[in-house]
């Protein structure tokens, strides 16, 4: 019986202002891929249908029912606030970790360029580059790298956002 109150308070909430003061019918609908559906009229291609009368219910069970759906629709609402925080916050993350690539990649083009004391004369003639050149190169290398792992981590996040 809580069941079938539970569920008709649900249909209550999908039915336009005041029909249920009217005593109209709800009407449960089993559907072939098994899901249930509450509505106005019973589905087309419904494989099971049952009319649920709304006069049925009490003026207690009533009021019970729009205190529910009340409480229901607040429940929701703040449910979604917090997810949209959530997805706002990781959309803020991936862009700010892309702009950090761009940067680290950035930079790491620019300082293929020996800077000024990196080469080394040779007594041949020529040059070679020093060991600070290369430091330096693992050094941006390494910050690619790590701006990389941090937008992976904000997809990751954001996928299991999607649950």
């Amino acid at each position: 019986m809580k069941t079938l109150l539970a569920l008709a308070f649900t249909a209550l909430a999908a039915l336009p202002p005041g029909a249920h003061a009217a005593g109209q019918d709800i009407y449960k609908s089993w559907l072939p891929d098994g899901s249930v559906t509450y509505a106005a009229q019973p589905e087309p291609n419904a494989t099971r249908v049952e009319r649920i009368d709304v006069k049925t219910l009490s003026p207690e069970q009533r009021r019970a029912a729009q205190q529910l759906l009340l409480m229901d629709k607040a429940s929701i609402r703040k449910g979604y606030a917090i997810l949209h925080k959530k997805w706002q916050a990781v959309d803020d993350e991936i862009t700010r970790a892309q702009k950090a690539l761009a940067r680290a990649e950035k930079a790491l083009r620019k300082g293929r360029t020996p800077l000024p004391g990196e080469r080394r004369g040779l007594a041949g003639g020529g040059s070679r580059l020093d060991a600070s050149y290369f430091a330096r190169i693992r050094r941006l290398e390494s910050a690619v790298k790590a701006a990389r792992q941090r937008l992976d981590k904000a997809y990751e996040a954001r996928n299991n956002l999607r649950g």
